[in-house]
């Protein structure tokens, strides 16, 4: 079983082709691409009402080690979740989403982002409009402009971008998978819930074998693991006795609390690997910051966050209680009554592993992710 980080949001993508203005450019353009990225969002059948994960893949395997990047997808009803994938499992992102419009950041310290063209490197899951005619195609763009991916030695490539549309069809559909990100032991059941179930539903869990699927209705089925897997980045699909069919790739999908009265954190939504940590380090660098901390488990989690100086002394300490399946996002200010300061450092610990990471707020409305230590 192949085993990659996830990330959540939910959609359908589009990305603009890049064109050749000129004949000697186009002549060129197969030495540009090879020491470029190219990417490729592949087509989407979804139900109305139904929720839609747009996949999108790098076609050569190219190692990055940040990228970032702009969409709208207002064909949709919503944006559900967003998840990332990367080979070495350490692909840390921000997405600043507003309606249906969201701007994104990536950071890989491997740059192992990117290296396997056979899963996709971003996941996105919308709902589709409950209203959307049967037939009605949407091509949904990212902007193609504002696409920046830059090579372990801080480089940007050059960028190609294929489209993908999302078709709105009868048949199947995944909405969520529960647990999505834990490791499981064989004889766990993981609960997949959705539209358009029938008695006869396969379902397949990538390379690892299942003792049991029991469709509950046409809207849950619940697994039985003959074997021990890890669900975060799993591939599975959902096959109808019609011929329709669904692939999705599972992620831990949870909720906000405490929402942050920072505008950007207020939209921000963290996108962790499947690192968990009972403490962390956080280089603040100084820019307006926020803490980002993620609770996968049942239970609420305990958590105690310190801010302190370049020279050691402490600035604020609060503690925190991050609820079950809830991620938290604030700004120092809220969190510690004062702005971190140039070269200032925040500890967090926490009574149970977290996933924790730093949010730095950028001049444009953007954020991007500050890794831990």
């Amino acid at each position: 079983m192949r085993v990659f980080p996830s990330v959540i949001v939910a959609g359908a993508l589009l990305l603009g082709l890049v064109s050749a203005a000129a004949a000697p450019a186009r002549a060129q353009e197969p030495d540009v691409l090879a020491a470029g990225v190219s990417l490729k969002v592949r087509n989407e059948k979804a139900p109305p009402g139904g929720m839609a994960q747009m996949k999108v893949y790098i076609t050569e395997p190219k190692p990055i080690s940040t990228g970032k990047g702009r969409g709208s997808f207002s064909a949709l009803a919503s944006l559900d979740g967003i998840a990332l994938m990367s080979p070495a499992n350490d692909a840390y992102g921000v997405a600043v989403v507003a309606g249906t419009r969201f701007s994104i950041a990536v950071a890989s310290p491997s740059a192992t982002f990117g290296l396997d063209p056979d899963y996709p490197v971003l996941t996105i899951a919308g709902r589709v409009p409950a209203d959307a005619p049967f037939g009605a195609t949407y091509p949904i763009r990212l902007d193609a402009a504002s696409l920046e991916f830059r090579d372990p030695d801080g480089a940007p490539y050059p960028v190609e971008s294929k489209r993908g549309t999302l078709s709105v069809a009868a048949g199947v559909s995944i909405h969520d998978v529960r647990p999505g990100s834990a490791d499981l032991p064989a004889g766990s059941v993981v609960t997949i819930i959705g539209s358009g179930f029938e008695p006869d539903t396969e379902i397949k869990f990538d390379e690892t074998a299942l003792a049991a699927v029991h469709v509950v209705d046409a809207t849950r089925i619940d697994v039985v693991l003959g074997a021990p897997a890890r669900m975060h980045g799993m591939e599975i699909r959902a096959i109808n006795p019609d011929g329709s069919r669904v692939t999705y790739f599972s992620y831990q999908r949870t909720r906000r609390a405490l929402p942050s009265a920072h505008p950007v954190l207020a939209a921000t939504v963290p996108i962790f690997p499947y690192r968990l940590a009972g403490a962390a380090t956080l280089d603040t660098g100084g820019s307006p910051v926020g803490l980002a901390l993620q609770n996968l488990s049942r239970l609420a989690v305990p958590a105690t966050a310190e801010l302190r100086a370049a020279d050691g002394a402490l600035l604020g300490t609060v503690s925190l209680r991050i609820g079950a399946n809830r991620f938290v996002v604030r700004e120092s200010r809220e969190l510690f009554g004062v702005a971190a300061p140039p070269g200032a450092v925040i500890y967090v610990r926490a009574r149970h592993a977290l996933q924790v990471m730093g949010v730095a707020v950028e001049a444009d409305g953007t954020a991007r992710p500050i890794l831990p230590r």
